[in-house]
């Protein structure tokens, strides 16, 4: 994911995802925060994906994949003390991923 930055926010009810776009100073949004289990963020994060049609499809699933990895050691969580301890054990973080909310 050479462009793409997966946002992240933790919440203690609800995960919320969004896409920026890198440059080389900024990040520009490229999605609305969509909440898990609120909604069907997956979903929408597909969609938006698939609209942007200069964005490869490898990218596309990375990003995906990123979020459902997310999903699945969120509901973990709750055995976690320590974002340092989740993030080192279960969560398969690259540098084009942020996560925020952590208390």
């Amino acid at each position: 994911m050479q462009k793409l930055k997966l946002q992240i926010l933790w919440l203690n009810d609800s995960l919320g995802f969004c896409i920026n776009y890198k440059t080389p100073g900024s990040l520009l949004p490229l999605t609305s925060y969509y909440f898990w289990p609120v909604n069907e963020a997956w979903e929408q994060l597909k969609v938006e994906l698939d609209s942007k049609v200069w964005i490869k499809e490898e990218e596309q699933v990375k990003i995906l994949n990123l979020v459902v990895d997310t999903m699945n050691s969120w509901q973990q969580s709750r055995k976690y003390v320590t974002k340092h301890q989740l993030i080192n054990e279960s969560l398969p973080l690259l540098e084009t991923t942020s996560i925020s909310g952590f208390s």
